[in-house]
């Protein structure tokens, strides 16, 4: 017996078709012993094709016999579990003309002819077999049957129906109890399993209905076995299953990806006024296409989510706002450095940036992961020289809540997971502890981390890229570095050149980081510069490269505020000479004579910047015959604050 839940008596119901009276009856008597709901019927032919359809559209499984199973098959395409005559019903209804010189006649559909008269050879029985493979060829049987001489006419429904005239005894060749369980066994398990996958349909349809994008599985041919509401949004109210998916989709995609049995990802479509990426992923088995699966974005909502991922990154910091545009580069040297940037970005490999302090190490980082696969994802920056190599530990890897005196309650999750799925830039790696090293090697081979005080494994994804001040070669012989550590970071190696190398860059990055300096503080300034100061700028050897010259531009922007450009320029030029000399490269001296309205005035640039404002603030103060008003007229400041500059002056 099955015992089946009340679940299934919902979605399923076998149907017996019984062309004749007894074997509903037998079949009767079998349905209490099966725990589902089996409805029995009469009809023979064609009032049993009626009765099929009927049940079919309550998806019923259909259980007949005969003829009558035939024609259900034959017209409606249905599945039908068909009624067997069994070798112990045929042994029966034969019994008789065992060792009889009797003839009989054995008529009706091929199957039980053919079954039959193996049975009747088997026995020595003398029979005549009358076949038909439809209703219509019976009377041409009868007719036949008329000219034998014969004691008997067995046959099925069909041919006993039309045997009637014939004279001689008929026997109805049934079906007994156990050829009608058999079926309805078969049938319980048809159920059964068809009441599983329906099941398992209807949960694998509501899970595609509740994912957003659009879902369409096709078989081979392109039809559509399988939709999601999403997808009849975006393609179509008329989009059902069993449609051919080509006449929705334009294009030859679909057939190309099943063809050559590769995925198509971000392929850009247009239906009616939407704009859709669509994604192919052929269905392979056995190296043979069973169909596809195609997934629907809106191009809209693929940027929206994009911009709430970038929001949620830029909110806890993890995220490179610098692109390949935002750097500067007039000159070859440079031009050809953003140029194997941009092309190490198509990679997925381990990118090393060597570079002198200052030259932007980290810029360069942040615009190759822009311009990588991972760009959606974070981006983590670490200065390996910043901490200690405890503290540098902890950070990199995180620790279990207790591991350590001072660690978290909760513990904390380390910058290798938060860089799973995007970049993590490890900056000065030549400053790595060696012990860390080790740990680190571990985590580029195997590409998992182990929290302090932790036991379990944590799978992470990342691209790294890292950056050095020293040539990693020169650490290498040095043994500050372990050796393959090194192999596995010197893959897609950069060099950025210094700043003294590339002249042409000096004054459109000066210029560049004037304007930003002014826009900061929500002013406009006219950039002029005088020749001479110009030529200082390209003739200074920059040892802190571009950070340098930044901190020289905005230190010529504040001072802007305070004196005239000119007096301005003079000092720049006198802060380039006092490093220059510091480093021996130039003895210019350090004392210049200020030309402004009629005073020729001594003015020394040594000191501070402090120094050197509060100097010139006094040279205005004096050109103003003292005049606290049009001094601060002129420097741009109110009174209070000059009278402040004023009394800080004085000592």
């Amino acid at each position: 017996m099955y015992f089946l839940t009340n679940l299934y008596f919902n979605t399923n119901m076998i149907v017996v078709i019984a062309p004749y009276q007894k074997l509903k009856e037998t079949a009767d008597v079998l349905v209490p012993s099966y725990d589902m709901p089996i409805k029995t019927v009469i009809g023979d032919l064609s009032e049993g094709l009626f009765l099929a359809k009927q049940a079919m559209e309550e998806d019923a499984i259909l259980v007949s016999r005969g003829g009558t199973a035939k024609l259900i098959r034959d017209i409606l395409g249905a599945n039908v579990i068909e009624i067997g005559v069994s070798q112990y019903d045929l042994l029966k209804i034969l019994k008789p003309f065992i060792e009889s010189k009797s003839k009989i006649v054995i008529s009706g559909f091929k199957a039980l002819t053919a079954q039959a008269e193996k049975l009747c050879t088997l026995l020595g029985i003398d029979a005549v077999y009358l076949p038909i493979d439809s209703e219509d060829e019976m009377p041409k049987r009868i007719l036949e049957a008329e000219n034998l001489d014969i004691a008997c006419f067995i046959g099925d429904m069909v041919a006993i129906k039309s045997a009637g005239n014939l004279g001689v005894p008929l026997a109805l060749l049934e079906s007994g109890v156990d050829s009608v369980r058999e079926a309805l066994d078969k049938a319980i398990l048809v159920a059964r399993d068809t009441v599983f996958r329906s099941k398992s349909e209807r949960q694998l349809k509501a899970v595609v209905n509740t994912v957003r994008e659009g879902i369409i599985a096709v078989d081979r041919l392109g039809t559509i076995t399988l939709l999601n509401k999403t997808a009849r949004e975006l393609l179509g109210r008329d989009l059902q299953e069993k449609n051919d998916v080509k006449f929705f989709i334009p294009g030859s995609e679909l057939s190309k990806a099943m063809e050559e049995q590769h995925e198509s990802s971000g392929k850009l479509i247009s239906i009616g006024e939407h704009r859709l990426a669509v994604d192919i992923t052929p269905l392979v088995t056995k190296k043979t296409v069973e169909g596809a699966v195609l997934v629907f974005q809106e191009i809209g909502k693929i940027q929206d989510t994009e911009k709430k991922l970038r929001s949620q990154l830029h909110a806890r910091g993890l995220f490179a706002k610098y692109h390949f545009e935002d750097i500067v580069a007039h000159s070859e040297s440079m031009k050809f450095c953003l140029k194997v940037g941009r092309q190490y970005a198509k990679s997925k490999g381990t990118v090393l940036i060597y570079g002198e302090t200052g030259t932007g190490k980290e810029l360069l980082a942040q615009s190759i992961h822009n311009a990588s696969s991972v760009k959606n994802g974070p981006f983590v920056a670490i200065n390996c020289g910043a901490l200690p190599p405890t503290l540098l530990e902890s950070e990199l890897f995180g620790y279990t809540a207790g591991a350590f005196t001072g660690a978290g309650k909760e513990g904390k999750a380390g910058l290798f997971e938060l860089a799973h799925g995007g970049t993590i830039f490890l900056d000065e790696i030549n400053e790595l502890d060696i012990q860390l090293q080790g740990k680190l090697l571990r985590v580029l081979q195997e590409h998992e981390v182990m929290r302090i005080g932790g036991v379990s494994i944590i799978p992470v994804s990342f691209r790294l890229i890292a950056a050095s001040n020293i040539p990693l070669r020169k650490e290498l012989e040095q043994g500050r570095i372990r050796r393959d550590l090194y192999y596995r970071l010197n893959v897609l190696d950069i060099k950025i050149p210094p700043l003294r190398e590339r002249k042409d860059d000096i004054l459109p990055l000066f210029i560049n980081f004037t304007n930003a300096c002014s826009r900061i503080n929500g002013e406009t300034i006219t950039v002029e510069f005088s020749p001479l100061l110009c030529q200082r700028l390209e003739n200074y050897d920059w040892p802190g490269n571009v950070r340098e010259l930044e901190n020289v531009a905005e230190k010529w922007v504040v001072l802007q505020k305070l004196v005239d450009p000119g007096i301005v320029d003079s000092l720049i030029i006198d802060s380039l000479v006092n490093d220059a000399v510091k480093n021996g490269t130039d003895a210019t001296d350090t004392v210049a004579i200020l030309e402004t309205d009629s005073f020729n005035i001594p003015f020394s640039f040594s000191g501070s910047l402090d120094e050197i404002v509060a100097r010139a603030i006094s040279i205005v103060f004096e050109q103003e015959e003292r005049n606290i008003s049009r001094a601060a007229r002129r420097l741009g400041i109110d009174r209070q604050t000059l009278r402040k500059y004023l009394k800080e002056a004085r000592g």
